[in-house]
């Protein structure tokens, strides 16, 4: 819904943007326990608000997954501006355009598309530089002070939304990569082969399954289309959103997912693959990376608050 009724995209809709606004002052109250409560006991109309008011829409969808305080490890998830502009796409219609309005799309496209990947190029380096920054803390402050430092960090990012499975991510992709690089030494190289094509097939099974997702959402979009032509009641149409929606979520984690850790593989082959650098520091940062991966994936939820009656 946020992306039918984004100013950008729904322009021939003159309530399209109060729309918008809507549907993410809906999400926020929705997303969190305390002011969903509240709305279900006294209605939108009895100071139903986050403190502060609502945030901005377009800032609000931006800090779904991590928000401002992962951006130093992962840069900014670019996946919904994407998405966005691959609906758009798809939508054009193109059956009546002239020879020189294709071509000048078409110019678009591919100006929007080494933009796209200026920009990549830009966020793994300004990340290598911060990766860099921090394993060094491994080799100044030593192993107990550097573990120490990266377990409070991960237990304050744990808190942010997503924050865990963004971890987890993290941790994977920083995990993989500080093998393969540690094994490249051993077997006359073989070790970190195997690695290697260990990467390439999770890429593969990751990149399919995140497609399966997103035909499974497209699927339930064309369910749901087919079901209103024919008429449907109140209750079964609300059930079919339910689901495109869920599956709307998990369509865009998934994808936010892969992006991340596309980037961070990056971002590791730069600061671990640097030939400028002595291999004792090149150890030094495997060893450290590895320890950040072993914390961020070892990162639990935090236990749910139980309030007793006397409480």
């Amino acid at each position: 819904m946020a992306i039918k009724y984004h100013p950008d995209k729904n322009q021939h809709d003159p309530t399209a943007e109060e729309k918008f606004k809507r549907i993410s002052e809906a999400y926020q109250v929705l997303s969190d326990p305390k002011l969903r409560k509240r709305y279900n006991e006294y209605g939108e109309e009895n100071g139903v608000k986050p403190d502060g008011g609502f945030a901005d829409p377009e800032e609000f969808f931006k800090q779904s997954f991590g928000g401002d305080r992962f951006l130093d490890i992962i840069g900014e998830i670019s996946i919904g501006k994407d998405m966005r502009e691959a609906l758009e796409t798809a939508e054009e219609d193109q059956s009546g355009w002239t020879e020189e309005e294709k071509a000048a799309k078409e110019a678009q496209r591919t100006e929007a598309e080494e933009e796209r990947n200026q920009a990549r190029i830009k966020r793994v380096e300004v990340l290598s530089k911060k990766l860099k920054d921090k394993l060094s803390v491994y080799t100044a402050k030593g192993e107990k002070e550097f573990k120490e430092y990266i377990k409070k960090e991960a237990e304050d990012l744990k808190l942010e939304s997503h924050g865990v499975e963004l971890l987890h991510a993290i941790g994977f992709a920083y995990g993989m990569k500080a093998n393969q690089y540690a094994n490249k030494k051993f077997a006359f190289g073989l070790g970190g082969m195997f690695h290697s094509i260990k990467e390439k097939g999770y890429i593969f099974s990751q990149t399919v399954g995140t497609l399966r997702t997103a035909y499974d959402l497209q699927s339930t979009f064309g369910e749901l289309q087919k079901a209103e032509e024919k008429g449907l009641s109140d209750e079964e149409r609300a059930k079919l959103e339910e689901a495109a929606a869920l599956k709307g979520l998990e369509a865009i984690w998934r994808g936010s997912k892969l992006e991340i850790e596309g980037v961070l593989r990056e971002v590791c082959d730069e600061v671990l693959g640097d030939p400028k650098i002595k291999k004792e520091e090149i150890a030094n940062r495997i060893q450290a990376l590895d320890i950040i991966a072993s914390i961020y994936q070892s990162v639990v939820p935090e236990e749910p608050e139980v309030f007793t009656e006397s409480q």
